[in-house]
């Protein structure tokens, strides 16, 4: 394994040039825009938004005659097929902006069709050319795009799972139930836009497991093995305000812990892409797709079963962490309690996994290019992965 402190420190800034903080969206959107110097705006939303609340009539209204057009034609891990008909219609309403407001999967489908617009390609086998390569260190992901960038992308995240803060594109591909990957050029945001009050028209259940997703990446990034100190820093501080403030988010009323929790995501954002990750980060992408199990669920089991293999053997990232919670004990104890207090699965028999399903998980984790390549304890073989998800099986 290569180490930081045998290549150097290598900070990667994700290209955001805005971040407003604790604003109303309908508000911050329009000034957002005027200072960008857009003019046609093209919005991808969730469908409970569109359908269920007036959120996105009240935010496509406050820009006028600048919305040219919207989808919520999105689904669970935006399917390839969604991306390509929503970056086409978005092509042909000339918009200079795509507008996301939802969670992961909407602004994962917003950095595709980015990518299909600006490469030009709108068909499923073009656009997986583009999947994304590795650094030869095998630190990295990379981009195999080109293209000069034509269009970016402005996020009003519903959810906690720190999408807004990556170049990452992760669509599902439909005919071989797998996930692309693609590292899309200027992919991140341009601008983001943290309101509060959005985050109450999401279901709790959902907040609450992105919230845990979003911790996944907070403890990948503090327990990476090749760690950088601002990010492990950032993502300790964000571990600490996911645990202190997810079991506060049953209460409407407390609009400080939603608060609280998107500076968790904004502090684990900042670092998560300037060092690899683990284990739970990437098995959760054969899990959630194979297993028709949401990504957020998967992560809060997966992040436990890492946390129980680490131990021992991250005794000081853990440690440190332990630390700023004041607590004591093996981490993955905290984990549990924490999953058990949020109402949230801790095993695989939970998300309603048979043994033949799991089985079926070793295969594609071992040909996955990230599952296996940076574990602080290696994870290398069926054998390994088997013992990894028997702790996903088990309560103990």
């Amino acid at each position: 394994m290569i180490t930081s402190e045998d290549k150097g420190f290598r900070y990667r800034f994700s290209g955001h040039e805005r971040v407003v903080h604790d604003v109303s969206a309908h508000e911050a959107l329009p000034a957002l825009m005027n200072w960008f110097g857009y003019r046609r705006a093209f919005f991808v939303c969730s469908r409970t938004l569109n359908t269920r609340t007036d959120v996105i009539r009240k935010i496509t209204g406050a820009i006028g005659d600048k919305f040219v057009g919207l989808t919520d034609e999105v689904g669970e891990h935006s399917p390839l097929a969604n991306v390509l008909k929503a970056a086409l219609h978005a092509r042909e309403a000339e918009a200079d902006v795509i507008v996301a407001i939802g969670g992961g999967s909407v602004m994962d489908m917003c950095k595709a069709m980015q990518l299909c617009i600006s490469e030009n390609v709108f068909d499923r086998a073009g656009l997986l050319k583009l999947q994304m390569k590795m650094s030869d260190d095998g630190t990295e992901m990379l981009s195999t795009s080109r293209a000069r960038p034509l269009i970016r992308q402005i996020a009003i995240p519903t959810t906690l799972a720190t999408s807004e803060w990556t170049p990452v594109s992760t669509p599902i591909d439909d005919e071989t139930h797998l996930k692309a990957r693609f590292v899309v050029p200027e992919g991140a945001p341009r601008g983001v836009i943290y309101d509060a009050t959005l985050l109450r028209q999401t279901p709790l259940g959902l907040l609450l497991s992105t919230g845990i997703r979003g911790l996944d990446h907070a403890i990948n990034t503090a327990c990476s093995a090749s760690p950088h100190p601002l990010a492990s820093l950032l993502a300790e501080k964000a571990i600490q305000l996911y645990v202190d403030n997810l079991p506060r988010l049953k209460d409407h009323s407390d609009l400080q812990a939603f608060t609280d929790c998107q500076l968790a995501t904004w502090y684990t954002g900042m670092g998560q892409m300037s060092v690899p990750h683990g284990f739970s980060h990437w098995m959760v992408h054969i899990v959630g797709p194979l297993g028709s199990v949401a990504h957020s669920d998967a992560a809060c089991v997966l992040m436990l079963a890492q946390a129980k293999w680490l131990e021992g053997y991250a005794t000081v990232q853990h440690d440190r962490v332990l630390k700023l919670l004041g607590r004591s004990g093996p981490f993955h104890k905290v984990l549990a309690e924490l999953l058990t207090r949020l109402d949230m699965p801790t095993t695989l028999d939970d998300l309603g996994l048979s043994e033949q399903q799991v089985e079926g998980f070793i295969q594609p984790a071992l040909d996955h290019p990230q599952v296996t390549l940076n574990n602080i304890r290696p994870i290398l073989t069926a054998d390994d992965v088997r013992q990894v998800l028997g702790l996903a099986c088990s309560a103990r």
